[in-house]
């Protein structure tokens, strides 16, 4: 139950504030997933669940309040934690989240950056805008802080082009009689699930409500997985809940094809259920 999208992305940050033991710290480290209202970040030091500390992102040069939620897991570079964000209408991290309606599901959500003056968003796209943003590696769209139409890219390290896929020559406005467009787009995405892990899998077509892949594990019919569509390795990726709703294949054949219907995401009213996954 979230109330905006999460985006696995690392963003230097500086915390404050006082430890288990009542030690005042200050400490530089980096962010691991964003939301609107919360955010997973790495910590040396010992925090614990209902704690305040601020927040200065080191990207925007703002400062904000948050609530230690809780740990998550521990590594040898410090423990995980869950915050949330005391104040979600400042917008710390400089990057529009769009509400979750939890009515109609996009065929994608992406992370974009404005060509012209570098405003970065979480976008919901549709079939036909996907197919645009595959085949061309940019977008035009409306960009309130230019108040123009200008291009948009997907961001990524290093480079600001990447690949992420494309469209078979027999996609383009290929409409199957169903509630909603399908296309035949061959686009990776990443599957993450508590058993299976994860892999990347390539999709064989795409609606707005889910997509089919093809993968040499078994996935039973109802299982609910985490897929982020279209999928870069180091970049920005964003992970939706979804259901396997499809299964062909077994029986001697090497590989299995899913079917995969996204799960809406009604509005939460509150982040205290906040779950975060383990990037990896």
């Amino acid at each position: 139950m979230r109330r905006s999208d999460r985006v696995y992305l690392e963003i230097p940050i500086i915390i404050s504030g006082t430890d288990s033991a009542g030690r005042e710290f200050v400490e530089k480290t980096r962010t691991l997933v964003l939301s609107r209202r919360g955010a997973k970040i790495v910590s040396r030091h010992a925090l614990v669940p209902e704690q305040n500390l601020t927040i200065r992102c080191l990207k925007t040069g703002l400062d904000t309040a948050v609530r230690v939620v809780g740990p998550i897991m521990g590594e040898e570079e410090g423990c995980h934690f869950g915050v949330a964000l005391l104040h979600p209408k400042v917008n710390v991290w400089g990057i529009n989240f769009p509400l979750l309606a939890g009515t109609e599901n996009p065929a994608a959500r992406v992370f974009l950056e404005c060509t012209d003056c570098h405003a970065q968003e979480v976008v919901h796209l549709d079939v036909f805008e996907l197919e645009v943003l595959l085949a061309n590696e940019c977008l035009s769209r409306s960009c309130k802080q230019c108040n123009d139409t200008t291009l948009w890219m997907r961001s990524a390290p290093g480079e600001g082009r990447i690949p992420v896929g494309g469209a078979t020559p027999e996609s383009r406005h290929t409409i199957q009689e169903r509630k909603t467009a399908r296309l035949n787009l061959k686009v990776d995405a990443c599957l993450r699930h508590s058993v299976h892990g994860e892999e990347v899998v390539s999709t064989e077509n795409v609606s707005r409500g889910g997509f089919r892949f093809r993968s040499r594990k078994d996935y039973p019919i109802g299982t609910v997985i985490e897929a982020a569509l279209p999928y870069s390795p180091g970049a920005a990726n964003i992970f939706t809940p979804a259901r396997i709703v499809h299964k062909e294949g077994g029986g001697g054949e090497e590989t299995f094809a899913h079917g995969v219907v996204y799960i809406p995401s009604p509005l939460a009213p509150s982040l205290t259920g906040m779950r975060i996954t383990r990037p990896k």
